[in-house]
């Protein structure tokens, strides 16, 4: 899987290497609700115009990589709308861990935090 996750991880400089990733969250946390364990939540990131895309319903986030993090390692911020972004970090060995950040009315900012694996999506 490292091999495999590291030819994905490598897409943004290479948009034929993989087709994008597919990654289950197992641990939710927020400071509303503490930690809770889930069953497996799913989100797929899609190799759209050689970038990893989120699709929402509010339509596709191209993810910006951070420049700091060398491969085969990887995280990106995800504009999902004018409210929200997104922080999806991913290690080498497909270790995973996603924040979103929400600001709501009257300036009010609410976070979750999920953390699962992200592997190549087939």
């Amino acid at each position: 899987m490292i091999r495999a996750l590291a030819a994905c991880l490598c897409l943004v400089s290479s948009p034929a290497a993989a087709t994008g990733l597919a990654c289950t969250f197992t641990q939710l946390c927020s400071p509303l609700t503490d930690c809770q364990t889930h069953p497996g939540l799913p989100f797929t990131f899609d190799l759209i115009s050689g970038a990893l895309a989120l699709t929402t319903a509010d339509g596709i986030a191209l993810g910006t990589p951070l420049s700091h993090v060398e491969a085969p390692a990887l995280s990106l911020l995800f504009d999902t709308r004018p409210d929200q972004t997104l922080l999806l970090s991913v290690s080498a060995t497909g270790e995973a861990a996603m924040t979103q950040h929400d600001f709501e009315a009257a300036g009010r900012l609410t976070s979750v935090s999920y953390f699962g694996t992200c592997e190549p999506a087939s």
